[in-house]
């Protein structure tokens, strides 16, 4: 009996130390322009090291102060595409196609998009 009750005593600390870090996360955290950084520069660290959930929620954070910001919406969609959400990279890919459709970046975007979502017409290869 003393055995379980140290294991749900440890798993009760782990629990409040993990709610803990994130409170503390969320009550510390500074916009990245407002710590003189750029948050593309920042999401592409984060993709390079495979922190896509990182990247995504700096670049969603970016958006709310620059929603027309096209390079931050690009990046998203890499950062989406990492993570394999389907759902938000087509909604952003419908959002950007009209500001990008005749530029190289969207012939990269439909090919990503082909990979999460193939039946999506959206991404659908041009003969």
């Amino acid at each position: 009996m003393d055995a379980i009750t140290a294991l749900v005593a440890s798993f009760g600390l782990m629990c409040t130390y993990g709610l803990a870090r994130r409170v503390w996360r969320k009550a510390t955290y500074k916009k990245p322009r407002a710590r003189g950084i750029d948050p593309v520069g920042e999401a592409e660290v984060f993709l390079a090291y495979g922190r896509s959930s990182d990247a995504v929620r700096v670049l969603k954070e970016a958006m709310k102060d620059e929603p027309q910001n096209l390079s931050i919406k690009v990046t998203l969609l890499r950062a989406y595409s990492s993570a394999g959400n389907c759902k938000a990279y087509c909604r952003l890919a419908r959002d950007v196609q009209a500001q990008v459709k005749d530029q190289p970046v969207w012939r990269t975007i439909q090919e990503n998009g082909r990979l999460l979502a193939p039946q999506d017409p959206l991404f659908a290869a041009k003969a």
